[in-house]
């Protein structure tokens, strides 16, 4: 049995929560927002607000929106001729604004340019298959060899899965102020396309790290909200059943079921954070 279908979802008036009281853009930098106690820093930024005195005014609204498109295949075989198996492929996108209701936007960038992304729980592809197999049974003339060696079953799971998207983080060897408010801060700058054929990828380099550079102070820096998906998913699950039929409604059951069989390790990130040296930009 085939089956094949398109799968669409909408999501609209979902929740997000925005920022009615951030601190302005640059509002560090301006000299009338200085500590006149301190003039090299400025006044802390619940002074520097709209709404004085207070610190984040946070707002859940029914703006936000979601979509998913998938393209879903399955192929089964019922149990024929000692066997059975399935296997299932899904080829999806999931974009949305935020992943949780509580999730915060973006209220000093264009907010669609900020948050609007792959899903945290967006795969491009998963494929699971299955199968049950039933060995075939021997007429041994030895009683002990029938008992031993008839009435096995293997079966498995096998799973693959694309990885989780996500972005590249930043850090300076010593603190700098780029946005010039404490309301929202910068991303890292990119100049090309970070992702490595798969036939260059090792252990210790998964993405080209030279694409990245640190953004200047007074700017967002420019990357999206995904750039880079994580490791992906390969694993095998693997069972084998022996019975020991006693009569017609009654056996005897002997399982032996090993998760991940091939003992393959399987990650779940990568280190994504860049470090740069404010004084000459470059990475450390």
């Amino acid at each position: 049995v085939v089956d094949i279908g398109y799968i669409g979802t909408y999501g609209r008036h979902q929740m997000w929560r925005r920022n009615l009281n951030p601190v302005p853009t640059g509002a560090n930098f301006d000299p009338k927002n200085a500590d006149p106690t301190n003039p090299r820093v400025p006044l802390p930024s619940d002074f520097l607000r709209p709404t004085r005195g207070y610190s984040d005014i946070h707002l859940l609204e029914t703006a936000s929106s979601s979509n998913y498109h998938s393209l879903q295949v399955s192929v089964d075989r019922r149990f024929a001729r000692n066997l059975q198996f399935g296997a299932n492929w899904t080829w999806s996108k999931a974009l949305d604004f935020n992943d949780s209701d509580t999730g915060n936007v973006s209220v000093l960038t264009p907010i669609r340019v900020w948050d609007y992304g792959l899903a945290s729980f967006d795969r491009t592809h998963v494929v699971k298959l299955n199968w049950i197999w039933d060995l075939p049974r021997t007429s041994w003339r030895s009683l002990p060899a029938r008992l031993v060696l008839n009435d096995w079953q293997v079966s498995g799971i096998a799973s693959f899965l694309s990885g989780a998207p996500g972005t590249v983080s930043f850090s300076t060897t010593t603190a700098v102020d780029i946005t010039g408010t404490a309301t929202q801060g910068a991303r890292i700058v990119v100049t090309g396309n970070p992702v490595l054929p798969k036939s260059e990828r090792t252990f210790d380099r998964n993405f080209r790290t030279e694409v990245f550079q640190l953004p200047a102070v007074g700017t967002f820096g420019n990357a999206a909200k995904t750039i880079l998906r994580g490791p992906g998913v390969n694993n095998w699950d693997l069972s084998m059943f022996k019975n020991f039929p006693i009569r017609e409604r009654a056996n005897v059951q002997f399982r032996w079921e090993l998760y991940n069989v091939f003992n393959h390790t399987q990650f779940m990130s990568f280190d994504t954070s860049a470090r740069f040296d404010p004084r000459t930009g470059a990475q450390v």
